[in-house]
């Protein structure tokens, strides 16, 4: 059965880049560009992973995560793995986000991300 990944990112290229990556090791991915549409997709479906950035305008990544956590928990559904992605490795949100998640800073290596994501799925 194909996973199903959620990728959060303000910056378009990004998620472009991450969803063509994941595309081709058969992974099912659905892309958002806001703390609305990442809601908006765990309303509609079902994810395996979420991979998420940390810094975005308005909610940024870890305050969108624990939302959707919360949605899932209130729903009886387990919570998801997260990965974050960050370009600020001193950032003190990655602090909070280290304890909802994994933590990976851009650049990423591919394949250390893809090694991420099938440990976790």
């Amino acid at each position: 059965m194909t996973k199903k990944i959620l990728v959060i990112d303000d910056d378009e290229l990004v998620l472009k880049s991450f969803e063509k990556l994941l595309i081709l090791q058969d992974y099912s991915v659905l892309t958002a560009d806001s703390y609305e549409s990442a809601l908006d997709a765990i309303d509609k479906k079902e994810f395996d992973l979420v991979l998420s950035d940390i810094r975005m305008p308005g909610k940024n990544g870890v305050e969108t995560v624990a939302e959707i956590q919360q949605r899932l928990i209130n729903a009886g559904k387990k919570d998801l793995p997260i990965i974050f992605i960050t370009g600020y490795a001193k950032d003190s949100i990655q602090l909070k986000a280290g304890f909802i998640g994994e933590v990976l800073i851009k650049p990423v290596d591919t394949d250390y991300l893809l090694t991420t994501i099938r440990e976790y799925l």
